[in-house]
């Protein structure tokens, strides 16, 4: 069993800290990122704390063969989830394999376990109806209490800092409680009342479709009119979805997208292969002036002061 407390000035490193997850986290608000990773990897189970104080959108795949819950401890404003807006009071769900976008305010903290699905199964058939489990594989969040909510948050918080504190805290204890409590989680939880999100649900996908285009195409500099033209929409209805989405305009959403894909690749590359140009031309950033006063606002760092691979 492993476990860890880590701060980052790197979103793309603290996304990367987190193990088992194939995601992205990408910096949309301006300067140095201040983070905090606390986690418990099991051979069976995972528990992590972070808190985000820059605002960040988070995209990737749910680990396979495990079941994911997410719980929202602190939010200065309503988390998207999956083009859903989510609150404190909220969890969300995914299943292994399940692809995810999150939509993360400035100062979010969030709290989330995973267990392996088929020992999550093995109990959960003997605790549930079979109606209930059909429910189980088809809901995407729940809504429990506030008190009950908040006692299994600091139970599980309970369970890290004991955990951290000795470093022959069985393993098996951990597990057992991980998995009571998302058991407990389920029994005390129901599906989110619906509301008519239709519209919502409408403009997330308007903006995660946008997203893929400006990464599909990222020699290419980014225009509103070529994306209203490929995804057949107006240009009023693209700029309402973003500010809807994310509160920022279509072109400064995707720049920001495109400079932590530029983040990425000069982590991941060394200079002596792939110069800064280079890599800025390669996400359509055609003036290096200009791409290295956008990268060094929202990274307060210029572009030649971030880490390469050696």
């Amino acid at each position: 069993m492993q476990t860890r407390t880590e701060r980052f000035d790197d979103i793309h490193l603290h996304a990367c800290a987190i193990t088992g997850w194939q995601q992205t986290y990408d910096q949309l608000s301006n300067g140095c990122a201040h983070t905090l990773l606390r986690y418990i990897n099991g051979e069976r189970f995972q528990i992590f704390h972070e808190t985000l104080d820059k605002r960040v959108v988070q995209q990737g795949t749910a680990p396979a063969g495990r079941l994911c819950l997410a719980m929202p401890m602190s939010l200065n404003e309503p988390l998207l989830f999956q083009g859903k807006r989510l609150n404190a009071q909220s969890v969300s769900l995914l299943h292994g394999g399940q692809d995810f976008s999150v939509q993360a305010a400035q100062g979010m903290e969030l709290l989330a376990i995973t267990v392996a699905s088929d020992r999550f199964g093995f109990f959960a058939e003997r605790e549930f109806t079979e109606s209930g489990l059909r429910k189980l594989g088809r809901i995407t969040h729940l809504a429990l209490p506030q008190p009950s909510l908040n006692a299994i948050r600091q139970r599980l918080l309970a369970l890290v800092a004991a955990a951290q504190a000795n470093p022959c805290f069985p393993e098996n204890v951990v597990e057992d409680a991980t998995l009571q409590s998302m058991l407990d989680l389920f029994e005390q939880g129901c599906e989110q009342d619906r509301t008519r999100l239709g519209n919502h649900t409408v403009s997330a996908y308007l903006v995660r479709q946008s997203q893929e285009l400006a990464l599909a195409d990222h020699e290419t500099p980014i225009t509103v009119l070529d994306i209203c033209e490929q995804l057949r929409v107006s240009r009023r209805t693209l700029q309402r979805s973003f500010l809807s989405v994310t509160g920022m305009r279509p072109v400064e959403y995707l720049r920001s997208v495109r400079l932590n894909a530029v983040r990425r690749r000069l982590h991941a590359t060394s200079a002596d292969d792939f110069t800064i140009a280079r890599v800025a031309s390669d996400f359509g950033f055609t003036h290096l002036g200009h791409f290295c006063s956008a990268y060094k606002a929202l990274f307060a760092e210029q572009p030649s002061k971030t880490l390469r691979s050696q």
